[in-house]
């Protein structure tokens, strides 16, 4: 399999610099903008087609309202495609259903989808999408605003699959209204090559052996999340002081030259070119670049990292609410969950998918960035959901910090 681009991040720092530099938004805008994402979408091949340009100021796509029809709209590259460009899991559910799905990738970021559709789920009006995935912070910022649907369970029987590490998030603690798709957790890569070492800690991060070599992400609860355990604080429970002063560390290590800078997607590059040897990942992208880049490890931090995880959510208005409610069930299937995540090679949140995928790739059951151990789930911390002013203060100082 060819290595795919992080289904998560987006967003481009030198252009989202342009933006601000050309005073297109002030630096209020931005941050809020930002919002509990960390990082803005400026652009990307993946825009709703049916919906035209993202500028915020509101747009329907098409979603049908007969009985057998669902609107679908995802990440870009986040579900199975076969050689011809179909969606085998897709199709199945169809055949098995009989229910017509309309499947695009419309979200390019949680805030970019969000800003399209803001002023329609504001005013109580649909917007033609029945189901969409949209990451922990995003999906409290939807329920906080009340723009999602409350899942009937009893359409969902399948939901009794769901690990157990994923049953109870703080943000919605009897999932309600989400179910998770996929998850990932971000941890700590590097090149071993470089490294010399094996890498097991957090505070390898701030190791002057490899100064200037230190990547960070450009996500705050993603950067932010992993200096709080560093200093043995749990992210879930951590005071907006505590994530302030996370963030003062960050600012500190940026300015004795320890942290080289932050990134996006492109912190592979800089580790593939030598310019980074250690950095803050995503377990995803880490598995699905393995085969080129042997060098490459991924390293769970003795001290703790973050788990995520992108949800499907019902839209408040939703015309086909029942049949998103077939659609989560399906996917709970474990050979149908397997499919999945031997395509995606993220987290399968689904109990009985590392028994089913032995059948497509006896190596995938093995693999504990999909499959991990009790253990594992053990030490991975969600990050805690903040109120709008709480969520403005972080991003603000995580802002300053990384010099945004």
């Amino acid at each position: 399999m060819s290595a795919m681009p992080n289904r998560r991040r987006r967003g481009s720092r030198d252009a989202l610099l342009a933006l601000l530099a050309s005073n297109q938004i002030d630096r209020r805008q931005f941050l809020k903008r930002v919002g509990a994402s960390g990082v803005l979408m400026l652009g990307g091949p993946a825009l709703l087609a049916a919906c035209g340009g993202g500028d915020g100021g509101g747009t329907t796509a098409p979603g049908g309202g007969e009985s057998n029809g669902l609107y679908v709209d995802n990440w870009i590259e986040y579900i199975d495609v076969d050689d011809d460009g179909n969606f085998p899991t897709i199709a199945k559910f169809e055949e098995v259903t009989g229910i017509s799905v309309t499947y695009t990738e419309g979200v390019n970021s949680n805030e970019d989808w969000f800003g399209k559709y803001q002023q329609q789920l504001a005013a109580g009006q649909a917007i033609g999408i029945d189901l969409t995935m949209l990451t922990d912070h995003f999906v409290a910022k939807m329920i906080r605003l009340g723009y999602l649907e409350q899942i009937d369970k009893a359409n969902v029987p399948n939901a009794a699959n769901l690990v157990a590490g994923l049953q109870s998030p703080g943000f919605d603690p009897n999932r309600d209204y989400s179910l998770p798709w996929q998850s990932f957790f971000t941890g700590i890569g590097y090149d071993i090559d470089q490294t010399g070492r094996e890498i097991t800690k957090l505070s390898d991060l701030l190791d002057p052996e490899f100064a200037g070599k230190v990547g960070i992400l450009e996500g705050y609860d993603d950067t932010l999340v992993l200096f709080l355990l560093m200093d043995g604080k749990d992210p879930g429970t951590a005071s907006v002081e505590d994530y302030v002063a996370a963030a003062d560390q960050i600012r500190e290590a940026i300015a004795s030259g320890q942290i080289r800078d932050i990134y996006g997607n492109d912190y592979l590059d800089a580790l593939q070119t030598g310019d980074l040897a250690i950095s803050m990942a995503y377990s995803g992208d880490v598995v699905a670049n393995q085969a080129g880049f042997p060098s490459l490890r991924f390293a769970f931090p003795e001290e703790g990292f973050r788990i995520g995880t992108d949800n499907m959510i019902i839209i408040k208005g939703a015309a086909n609410k029942a049949n998103a409610e077939a659609w989560m069930n399906f996917y709970y299937q474990p050979d149908v969950a397997a499919e999945l995540a031997a395509y995606i090679l993220y987290m399968a949140p689904v109990e009985g998918a590392k028994e089913a995928i032995v059948a497509i790739d006896p190596a995938l059951a093995e693999e504990p960035l999909i499959f991990p151990s009790s253990e594992i789930l053990a030490s991975a911390h969600i990050v805690r959901a903040f109120t709008e002013e709480e969520e403005l203060t972080v991003t603000e100082a995580f802002a300053a910090a990384v010099g945004l």
